[in-house]
Order: C-alpha cells, then structure tokens, then sequence
C-alpha cells in the first residue's frame, strides 16, 4: 500500500448461501491469499481475528467476554492497548 497504509479489513463470509456445502471452506479459501504471496501469515491473522477483536473490544472491552475466544480476544486487546505517558517537568 502507498506509504505503508494499512486497511484494517474484517473477514466476512455468508458461510449460510447455497453453494457452500462445507462451512470451513470459505475460510480455506481465504488462506490462499497467504500461499499465493498476497499476505503475510500476520495480515491473515489480524484478518481474521485481529481487526475484529480491535474493532469491537475497543469498543466495549467486555464485546468478547463469555465466548470461545475471550482469553486470546483479551490478550490482543492488552497487547495493542496503547501505552500511556506521563507528563514530565
């Protein structure tokens, strides 16, 4: 991207139309921008998780309590948390 710009795009699929026999396939499908070069295995994971996790958990840091992915959801969101400076004299 120009100047190093990022789109933080979310993973999205309609795992529900018709032509999706086995609702993993659209995630297989998606990993081959990794095996094809276009991404990076990290740009995959924020992809498909990271984006999402910081999208909403910034939002409302409890978005992800209660689900399957709330521990790593938290981790993320302590990791990309960002850091806070004190004034100095």
């Amino acid at each position: 991207m120009p100047l190093g710009a990022r789109i933080n795009a979310i993973y999205s699929s309609d795992i529900g139309h018709f032509d999706v026999v086995d609702m993993r396939d659209p995630l297989r499908e998606a990993f081959e921008l990794v095996e094809d070069g276009h991404i990076t295995e990290s740009d995959f994971h924020d992809f498909v998780f990271g984006n999402a996790v910081r999208l909403w958990g910034t939002q409302n840091p409890r978005f992800f309590e209660g689900t399957a992915v709330a521990k790593e959801a938290a981790a993320l969101l302590k990791r990309s948390a960002p850091s806070v400076r004190t004034a100095t004299k």
